[in-house]
């Protein structure tokens, strides 16, 4: 596919300039990652907890993630990190209930962003409504590594959209919110809005649209990517 191969050698060039080695083993994994099938790709589901929407005066606050590995979440994988802000959470404190006085304990976004991209590493990335999250880590890295990484994305809300329109389903406000999705597959109400669990619960939105789609869990990857 000629938008994965130049997807991959942008990943090479931008490796070529990262100042921070675990983005550069990053890049350079992206570069050569062997995406088929989902039994057979690993993945990373991730979701970020933000002051605000905006990318250019809002901070990230929380990130957490879990892996997926042969069609399964890896439980053991979880992982919830808190961000030390020098913006106050505001009004945004309503949404994910984090205060100024637990994100003052957090870890620095340093070091935030070298977990993460250690553990995503040699893997496609999941997110529902990717570009907000992804713009937010772009920017961060930017500033950290000198570089804005590449990547591999599945959006589960850009696959449902898809979905419902190849339906010719309507789609009103709010259908294509995560809990909303989740619930026409079945799938449990999670308290919403912290970071881990958004992950999780994205994870498992994305195994079951892949389960309904292919019963067998041999969904081809291909044709969801996203590439960023």
């Amino acid at each position: 596919m000629l938008q994965r191969w130049r997807h991959g050698r942008r990943c090479q060039r931008l490796a070529k300039f990262s100042t921070a080695p675990v983005l550069t083993r990053y890049l350079e994994s992206c570069a050569s990652l062997d995406i088929e099938r989902l039994d057979n790709t690993p993945m990373i589901s991730v979701d970020l907890e933000l002051t605000g929407l905006e990318k250019d005066n809002d901070q990230i606050i929380a990130i957490g993630w879990t892996l997926i590995d042969g069609g399964k979440i890896s439980l053991g994988s979880n992982r919830h990190l808190l961000i030390t802000s020098e913006k106050s959470v505001g009004s945004s404190a309503a949404i994910h209930e984090l205060l100024d006085s637990e994100v003052a304990e957090g870890e620095d976004l340093e070091h935030g962003l070298q977990e993460l991209f250690e553990a995503g590493q040699g893997r496609v990335w999941i997110f529902h409504h990717a570009g907000l999250d992804i713009g937010f880590l772009k920017k961060a890295c930017e500033q950290w590594a000198r570089v804005t990484p590449a990547f591999i994305v599945l959006d589960t809300l850009r696959i449902e959209y898809r979905l419902r329109r190849r339906r010719e389903v309507p789609v009103k406000q709010g259908d294509l919110q995560l809990s909303e999705i989740r619930s026409i597959y079945g799938l449990p109400r999670y308290t919403a809005h912290n970071a881990l669990i958004d992950a999780l619960a994205t994870a498992e939105l994305m195994l079951a649209i892949a389960s309904r789609m292919e019963p067998e869990h041999s969904l081809k990857l291909g044709p969801h990517l996203k590439f960023f």
